[in-house]
């Protein structure tokens, strides 16, 4: 059973050195181009001065960062990913999350980005394409967004399918739920919020997603094909309402970082490990656990290790590099 221990870990931007808070950090690596991280940035989540800073990782640190803003409206929940040679950020701005508008811009090098447009144009939907977390490239070349739509009265999972490489987007049923007690009472009570920011992962069994949720605990749902989920079902892991991600290794090992509480706390911050493709986790390692934020982290594989970022403090972002001992 591999150990894990932290190899490196710096802040990314510097608190207080491009805007006052910060938060909903991504990452990607691409060969030839190097590590790259997003987050959005300004007075305080919300405002209409938040906007996306992205920076290039060099030998010393983080770069200066690139700020992308389209409009003088808040931007949200950067999201990065690496595929097909080159970096792609989606990204979401509007004044409500139900008003979210998805934009998409790319880059070769990280730093110079192309005129971001909308994922979808057209779309008032609260926001196509993925929400948090990268999105999935299935062997066949199906591409799966993870995707999530909040109202005031419910949270709701679907996925968002491209079979063109994401030049057009086609949106899957919302998620079932497994109904269980927690899951009445919530409901009985009108306090239904639910589910959502999926983080996927696939192996020999097909695609999975393990989900944030309003129930005190992770929950999960299995597909065969990416495009027909089981109902989602509860897991014993605890989670407190913030977001979590996922990651498989070059040795088959799956990574999840998140907060495991059920109450409202956003510390410790850990990130465990499974062999059995997520039915069970060992004993990880923990990243933070003092008072404060410590959250929203996005963790991707780069052969045998895993890199990560995350909200610290929300005035700056962390980047680690956790390796087997």
């Amino acid at each position: 059973m591999n150990n894990f221990a932290v190899a490196e870990k710096i802040f990314v931007f510097g608190e207080d050195k491009y805007f006052k808070s910060c938060h909903a950090s991504t990452l990607a690596y691409l060969p030839g181009a190097g590590i790259c991280t997003a987050a959005f940035g300004g007075t305080a989540e919300g405002r209409d001065d938040v906007g996306i800073f992205v920076s290039m990782k060099g030998e010393d640190g983080f770069l200066p960062p690139t700020k992308i803003k389209i409009s003088e409206e808040a931007h949200w929940n950067p999201v990065l990913s690496a595929l097909g040679g080159k970096f792609t950020l989606w990204f979401k701005a509007g004044k409500t999350i139900p008003g979210w508008v998805t934009y998409v811009t790319e880059s070769a090098d990280g730093v110079n980005w192309t005129e971001p447009q909308p994922l979808v144009p057209g779309d008032i939907s609260g926001g196509r394409g993925p929400v948090k977390n990268p999105p999935l490239l299935l062997l066949n070349g199906t591409l799966i967004a993870p995707r999530s739509v909040e109202t005031h009265t419910a949270w709701t999972t679907e996925f968002d399918i491209s079979f063109d490489g994401g030049k057009s987007w086609h949106i899957t049923k919302p998620l079932d739920y497994k109904y269980d007690n927690i899951l009445g009472e919530a409901f009985k009570t009108q306090k239904r919020n639910g589910i959502i920011q999926p983080a996927l992962w696939r192996d020999s069994r097909g695609v999975h997603a393990f989900m944030r949720s309003t129930w005190g605990a992770v929950y999960r749902s299995d597909s065969e094909n990416g495009i027909d989920w089981s109902p989602a079902y509860r897991t014993d892991i605890p989670n407190n309402n913030s977001g979590i991600c996922t990651a498989v290794n070059s040795e088959n090992i799956l990574a999840l970082c998140l907060n495991p509480v059920s109450t409202s706390e956003r510390t410790p911050l850990k990130l465990l490990f499974s062999r059995d493709g997520g039915d069970s986790f060992y004993d990880g390692i923990t990243l933070e656990d003092g008072e404060g934020e410590y959250s929203y982290p996005t963790v991707i594989a780069d052969g045998s290790d895993f890199l990560l970022t995350y909200t610290h403090k929300r005035r700056d972002v962390v980047f680690c590099r956790v390796s087997a001992l």
